[in-house]
């Protein structure tokens, strides 16, 4: 029986090769006249889109602000570029950048009308009033391809050693999503990898989430077949036309991504790495990847020690199939070496692409209990077994 369902409401999407010169006219197509660009600071050098943007916007008349972003965003910096700009009254906001500055564009956007605190709105850490605030159109530009940011509706703020938590409204979605894999070549490998698996372990955990519905599997399924596609390319540096296919498919993957974790959720491996984030000075990509194999196994042992119920069933098989999408070799083998295989692959490609371990970023087995504490909401809600507090511990000291 297919379950009940509700797919929340989808910004533009404008996909393709040079799409960003379609993005040039948006203002006056929209009448826009005050723009604010918020972007990493690299693409705000001459010569870099960034700068692009803002010039040619200029010389059609418009008045443009830019600042640049950098680091994780948090509620204080939020609020102090909110200060900066209201008084500008932007007509739009432009998120360009990965997904640290597209969080902060888009609750930047939220709060200029109004000029109020992000803290008055944070879930979990902030005053929890309700969002019905105006807000200012958000136009999202990414430039990696990893947390899928540009279609939801939440920006993910921190305070390093207190917490990471979600400004969540409908009102925060972005108005238009201009994805161009040409922006992509900015992005050095180091950023690309990481941030290619938390768009991978999103669309895995989408997939298998207790909350997944026949929409969000589609375009799970298309998204994990797109990654898979594009790991294969990156290793292929010497092919420069199938490194950019790779880059189409990476960034396409990712903003589904984004689709299928605001409308099924997400699961463990989230769950943690909320906490992490909060706690630890660490890459949200690189912990995903390493917590991405462990709670793989973790969740697949538990499953199949449960009584076996139509659910159950329903994603262990799911985990077969994608072990027989990574390992093609396995079709004709049984669900559980393909699920074997799927855990093996999974190992390999963060071995490959994100080869330092959690410890490295100052997580060890003496300080993990703040990360246990504080991983029961959220994310975690939506894994499909519930993981004991042993068994997230082992998961976390095999990604040490």
């Amino acid at each position: 029986m297919i379950p009940d369902f509700q797919i929340a409401q989808l910004p533009a999407l404008h996909f393709g090769t040079d799409v960003r010169h379609e993005l040039m006219k948006l203002p006056n197509k929209q009448g826009w006249r005050s723009l604010l660009i918020l972007s990493s600071g690299f693409l705000t050098r001459p010569g870099q889109f960034g700068h692009t943007l803002a010039e040619q916007w200029q010389a059609d008349g418009c008045r443009v602000h830019v600042s640049a972003v950098s680091g994780e965003p948090s509620p204080e910096l939020v609020d102090k570029l909110v200060a900066e700009h209201r008084a500008q009254h932007p007509d739009a906001v432009i998120g360009l950048g990965g997904g640290s500055v597209l969080d902060t564009a888009k609750a930047v956007a939220g709060l200029l009308p109004s000029g109020r605190s992000v803290m008055d709105f944070l879930e979990g850490v902030g005053l929890g009033h309700p969002f019905a605030e105006a807000t200012t159109p958000f136009v999202a530009v990414p430039t990696t391809a990893g947390t899928g940011s540009e279609t939801t509706k939440n920006a993910v703020l921190s305070r390093l050693g207190e917490f990471k938590k979600s400004f969540r409204s409908d009102r925060l979605l972005a108005h238009s999503v201009w994805l161009d894999p040409a922006l992509l070549t900015t992005c050095p490998d180091s950023v690309l990898y990481p941030t290619a698996m938390d768009a991978f372990t999103q669309l895995l955990e989408s997939y298998t989430t207790a909350n997944a519905n026949p929409v969000t599997d589609a375009l799970a399924w298309k998204g994990l077949t797109l990654c898979q596609d594009a790991l294969t390319k990156l290793d292929q540096p010497d092919q420069p036309d199938q490194q950019a296919e790779a880059r189409a498919q990476m960034l396409l993957a990712a903003s589904l991504s984004g689709i299928t974790l605001a409308n099924a959720g997400l699961g463990a491996v989230h769950g943690l790495a909320g906490p992490i984030g909060a706690f630890f000075d660490a890459p949200h990509g690189a912990v995903c990847a390493r917590l991405l194999a462990p709670i793989t196994q973790a969740n697949i042992d538990a499953l199949s020690a449960e009584p076996q119920t139509a659910f159950t069933q329903q994603i262990l098989h799911k985990y077969a199939q994608v072990g027989a999408l990574l390992a093609p070799e396995t079709l004709e083998q049984s669900p559980t070496q393909q699920r074997d295989a799927l855990v093996t692959k999974l190992n390999a490609l963060t071995q490959r692409y994100v080869p330092q371990g959690l410890s490295q970023f100052g997580l060890s087995e003496n300080n993990l209990d703040p990360v246990l504490q504080n991983c029961r909401s959220g994310s975690m809600n939506g894994n499909p077994t519930r993981l004991t507090d042993a068994d997230l511990y082992q998961a976390l000291m095999n990604a040490l």
